[in-house]
């Protein structure tokens, strides 16, 4: 006899068999002992959990002559003919390759007639996604008003892409993703009957390698057994499939952490040589970095990550020397990097780039990347011990002040000014300092406005008048900041913190250190108001940008 797979072997039989899918047996059990049996189902979910395996069990079940509590003998006549496809009363049809309006007729036309030997005629459609919309024009008649012996079983991974008309006519199970431990429980009851010895930490790297899917992972078991290797390792899964082993991801991810160019792309190197998939392998390492940030950032990382206990050990202590931006900074970087691997001509190169670019923390010119090198920067100045927020925006432009008075005819500058000569810009200018601004600068720094507040940092406040607050910029250079503080968003979110602080609407105008500001003393310039005013009248709203 020729050799069958596992997953066909071990194909669950009765509904007990069925792993992690409690819902569906429970309703589908009760409505073979009730006899309460519909017209149309349909079952929908991820491959590998249990879909067509499900449907030939509750076929056999309301077709069996002799059922066990809801479950089909499998010892009487019909059962044995449904277990050897010998039944001519049902029928397995693949929606992937009869999908056209013809093959859907023929059904049409065939449920008319009385099943042969059995007592529903079932019908089982696989992938039933893929019918044309022809095709399901074509079934939709049958479905609404079957003959009473017809049942149909649908089966798709995909089922937003049916019909509400189709969806609105079955009963709707669905199927959900086997967790690790059911698959690990599974895969040791099989390897029991092959006299081999399956590792507990290989059994849940085979579960986290499928995903979800039984199926998928009782094909993993079966080729580590066609090795002939006992006991199945980590070691023997991973060269199974053709991944790389969990402690090579490490040392790849120590070298960039480190800065080692040299290593990085000794490691590149051994995987091209080794004939790995390159898409593949990034993918396996977007989700490396993926562990990383869960141990950075979840006390019991455990429960989350499936993947050997050593490795987990290691990902933390990898964790610990990271810092959780640069972590996601690296897994955009590289999910960015595999979408273009797929147009790339030389992977090789694209992945080697971008390797290098984490190693040496080089940011991009993006948004996000500019508030990211902010972000950091704003670190190292902590780090370092920052001025208090009083003394942060005139300190410099004081000293400098002091060191031009104390220059001394002889070339020498005196660089210690006594504090009674520094001088208060906002007395100069003849206006009173916004005692609340260094409140608001704190609250862009909390919103995460860090574009304006890196330019609004060294600036001090005024009060122009009472509805105008001025801006102190200290002199050079700061043209481009009064742009980037005058575009309207940045102007709206500044205006709203300062009236918030203030109790009063106020508008904002950036002013030069040392020039005064125009004002008549009373309120804003004469046309500015009768402009406020016009618009009041003709309900337009009125935005100064800069009076």
């Amino acid at each position: 006899m020729s050799y069958v797979a596992l997953y066909r072997k071990w194909r669950p039989l009765v509904f007990s068999d069925m792993v992690e899918q409690e819902h569906v047996v429970k309703t589908l059990r009760n409505s073979v002992k009730s006899g309460r049996i519909g017209h149309a189902y349909l079952f929908s979910g991820t491959r590998g959990t249990g879909k067509t395996t499900m449907a030939k069990i509750f076929a056999r079940a309301i077709n069996c002559l002799q059922p066990v509590d809801g479950n089909p003998c499998n010892q009487c006549e019909i059962c044995r003919e449904i277990l050897n496809e010998t039944l001519l009363d049902v029928i397995e049809i693949d929606a992937a390759s009869n999908n056209r309006v013809e093959n859907v007729r023929e059904i049409r036309d065939e449920v008319a007639y009385l099943p042969s030997k059995a007592r529903y005629k079932v019908y089982i459609v696989d992938e039933v996604h893929m019918l044309s919309t022809g095709a399901f024009n074509a079934l939709l008649k049958t479905l609404e008003e079957p003959p009473p012996h017809v049942v149909f079983i649908l089966a798709t991974t995909d089922p937003q892409k049916l019909p509400a008309t189709v969806l609105s006519r079955c009963q709707k199970f669905e199927f959900k993703r086997i967790s690790a431990e059911g698959i690990g429980k599974r895969l040791k009851k099989i390897v029991m009957d092959s006299g081999v010895t399956l590792d507990d930490e290989a059994a849940k790297l085979i579960a986290s390698l499928s995903d979800g899917a039984l199926r998928d992972a009782i094909s993993i078991l079966d080729q580590c057994l066609s090795t002939g290797e006992n006991p199945i390792t980590c070691e023997s899964v991973y060269k199974m499939v053709g991944m790389v082993s969990g402690d090579y991801m490490a040392e790849l991810i120590e070298s960039v952490i480190q800065g080692d160019i040299r290593r990085v792309l000794e490691h590149v190197e051994k995987i091209v040589m080794s004939g790995k998939d390159m898409a593949q392998f990034v993918s396996d390492l977007v989700y490396c970095y993926r562990n990383l940030l869960i141990c950075k950032t979840v006390n019991n990382p455990e429960d989350l990550i499936q993947a050997p206990a050593a490795d987990i050990e290691r990902m933390k202590a990898l964790a610990l020397q990271l810092d959780e931006d640069d972590v996601i900074f690296s897994i955009k970087e590289l999910s960015s990097m595999e979408s273009a691997l797929k147009w790339a001509t030389h992977p090789r190169v694209l992945l080697e780039v971008s390797l290098i670019k984490l190693c040496s923390r080089r940011y991009g010119s993006g948004t996000d990347d500019i508030l990211e090198r902010l972000s950091a920067l704003e670190k190292r100045l902590e780090a370092m011990g920052d001025p208090p927020p009083e003394n942060r925006n005139f300190k410099e432009p004081q000293r400098q002040n002091a060191e031009v008075k104390g220059d001394s005819g002889d070339g020498q500058r005196d660089t210690e000014s006594p504090p009674a000569e520094t001088k208060d810009i906002s007395r100069e200018m003849g206006m009173e300092r916004l005692e609340c601004w260094n409140e608001v600068l704190e609250e862009l720094k909390k919103k995460r406005k860090m574009t304006l507040y890196s330019n609004l940092y060294g600036t001090t406040a005024v009060m122009v008048n009472p509805r105008t607050v001025g801006i102190i910029f200290p002199p050079g250079g700061n043209g481009i900041k009064k742009q980037i503080v005058l575009e309207r968003q940045n102007r709206e979110t500044l205006a709203s913190l300062v009236s918030q602080k203030l109790g009063t609407s106020v508008v904002i105008k950036p002013l030069d250190e040392g020039k005064p500001a125009q004002d008549n003393g009373t309120g804003d310039d004469p046309l500015i108001e009768r402009v406020r005013e016009l618009g009041k009248e003709f309900n337009i709203p009125v935005d100064i940008l800069e009076e």
